[in-house]
């Protein structure tokens, strides 16, 4: 867990007063355009608003910043959408998007993705609009605690009060802006990790909630002035950093590491989980190390053990020492072979992270460095990062990501459509640049079973491993990638109870682009993910009312209600060129049920 640090900050010290050409100005407008100008300097690009009164200041400012061209604004009505929506910008990008949310339970619905972007070391920066702390226990609508709400989930928070910015609010933005930035990227000498993560900002506002402020210009000119004197913390803090694939196993400004370990390649099996860093896949490649890259991992083209599972489960011909890099979530049988006492656990890690360690027994590294085996002695550091899509394909390793993907062929008769065929025509259709996400259903399991050695690029948020805000998590990811690599197609492949779970991530106000995003539901009328548990089979009637939970839902009239177009697909011939239009959608395929 990253290690929180929170205070409530106390008044900046005594800056001049604006120039007298300068309009008279609302403190709190001031404040919220010089901290949203703050961050945007750093390196945020992204900034999602859902509405609200008492944070209208700040949303007003992003949307100022977006009519100048600063940002790239989305807005959100759900903030449980908004705070996802974040996170796949963040999985995807490597830098953090700033979400804007108003007081009270608004604030709440953000707990999710936070809890999420912990787990996995997700940047992403909270600005939570809060009534003055005064009105605190006194029964005043619609506020709360909010000062530390999400503090087990969050790498920093600070509660700032009116008195902070008022007298000079321009340097009271710069001051919280260099502690976000520097913080949310574990560059802070506050933290000692290099694990980024969420960061909670909660600023009180009093009325008026809005008003006039300095220009965007005068504002820069001040934030350039304080810190050329050295009066904040972001003179202190690099801009925001980009996290990619070969990121070093810490922060630039953390002194502490794992030291890193040798292991015999003719005795190791590597296992690569969610968000694993493929440099560690890659070495074990070439040091001859056989690699299990869960589908989910990032790491999947470098994956060289098919079967996996029976494979660990019958003794991995007798391998002894398990390197892990990442999170494993697929299979129980990598948790079994973890738990072996004859087995010797190193999991690659950054300080900050949490680790995959059955029974707490895992010796924690920074990096491994392979001896023997037929590719000589290769040395991996680890990140824990999101590539950007399309960045980790090996160069070296035969893509099935092509420019024109080749006619499928069919894994059964051609009147019936199967898990294995949505895989197969899912990945079949992905040209260069596109990308998969893949919730938490029955069918990352069946990927990951079906799919092989594969750099098209694959994203889930399985850190907690739950079907929570995914439509609108896929929909931050196609955002990004199509910025990076203009006419890209994300497909989402999901069941339709998670489907169900987060239909309002489909929903887009007015203004609002969509997404170059293909949504495949599979439809088997409820949670079918959980036949496999025992209790499916020794208390059937028990079991479907309470778990399994079948339903029936109308995904035709979902989509004609948020607007989406809609395809039915039956058959493969009818998917497979649905998927070739490219056209985004939502495609529904029927399964069998039992």
């Amino acid at each position: 867990m990253p290690i929180q640090h929170r205070s409530e900050l106390s008044p900046s010290p005594a800056e001049p007063a604006p120039s007298p050409t300068e309009p008279a100005s609302c403190a709190s407008s001031e404040f919220a355009v010089a901290l949203l100008v703050a961050l945007v300097e750093g390196g945020v690009r992204h900034v999602v608003v859902s509405p609200g009164s008492r944070s209208q200041a700040l949303a007003l400012a992003a949307a100022e910043l977006e009519q100048a061209g600063n940002i790239e604004l989305h807005v959100r009505i759900d903030e449980r959408d908004a705070g996802f929506f974040a996170l796949g910008i963040g999985m995807a990008s490597g830098n953090p998007a700033a979400v804007i949310t108003t007081s009270g339970s608004a604030v709440a619905h953000l707990l999710p993705s936070v809890m999420e972007a912990s787990r996995t070391g997700i940047p992403m920066v909270l600005l939570t609009a809060d009534r003055p702390a005064a009105l605190r226990d006194t029964g005043a609508n619609q506020t709360t605690h909010q000062g530390g709400i999400f503090d087990p989930f969050t790498v920093d928070s600070s509660d700032t009060s009116p008195d902070v910015y008022e007298a000079n609010p321009v340097a009271a933005a710069a001051t919280l802006a260099g502690r976000i930035l520097g913080i949310g990227t574990g560059t802070s000498e506050l933290v000692a990790t290099g694990a980024p993560g969420p960061v909670h900002a909660n600023i009180q506002f009093v009325e008026p909630l809005s008003g006039p402020h300095s220009s965007i210009d005068h504002i820069q000119h001040e934030l350039q002035a304080y810190a050329a004197d050295g009066v904040t913390a972001s003179s202190a803090h690099p801009p925001i950093r980009q996290v990619d694939s070969a990121s070093t196993a810490t922060a630039p400004n953390s002194s502490i590491s794992f030291p890193i370990r040798q292991v015999d390649s003719a005795s190791t099996v590597v296992i690569a989980g969610f968000r694993s860093n493929p440099v560690v896949a890659e070495a074990a490649t070439y040091a001859g190390v056989p690699v299990v890259a869960e589908v989910t991992s990032g790491s999947r083209a470098w994956h060289s053990v098919p079967n996996y599972r029976d494979w660990l489960a019958a003794g991995a011909d007798g391998r002894n020492t398990l390197v892990v890099s990442g999170l494993p979530n697929l299979s129980r049988e990598v948790w079994a072979f973890a738990s072996r006492p004859d087995v010797q656990l190193i999991t690659v890690t950054q300080p900050g992270s949490e680790a995959f360690s059955p029974g707490h027994r895992a010796e924690l590294t920074s990096g491994v460095t392979f001896h023997g085996g037929d590719g000589g002695s290769q040395v991996s550091t680890s990140s824990g990062s999101a590539a950007t899509p399309g960045s980790d394909a090996p160069t070296d390793v035969a893509s099935t990501s092509t420019a024109t993907p080749s006619s499928p062929s069919f894994s059964g008769p051609e009147g019936s459509i199967g898990r294995d065929d949505v895989v197969d025509l899912v990945w079949g259709s992905s040209a260069g640049g596109d990308a998969i996400y893949i919730a938490a259903s029955n069918m990352v399991r069946v990927a990951d079973k079906r799919v092989g050695a594969s750099p098209v690029p694959v994203y889930s948020h399985r850190g907690l491993a739950g079907i929570d805000g995914t439509i609108a998590a896929a929909i931050g990811v196609a955002r990004v990638a199509e910025s990076v690599q203009p006419g890209c197609l994300i497909r989402l492949i999901i069941g339709d109870l998670a489907f169900a779970h987060d239909v309002g991530g489909l929903l887009l106000p007015t203004g609002e682009e969509f997404p170059n995003l293909q949504i495949v539901v599979v439809n088997d009328h409820g949670g079918s993910i959980f036949d496999g548990l025992e209790v499916a089979a020794s208390e059937p009637t028990l079991y479907e009312r309470v778990v399994r939970t079948p339903f029936d839902l109308n995904v035709a009239n979902v989509a004609a209600a948020y607007g989406w177009e809609y395809t039915l697909a039956q058959r493969p011939s009818e998917l497979w060129a649905r998927l070739a239009d490219r056209r985004p959608a939502i495609i529904e395929i029927p399964m069998a049920t039992v």
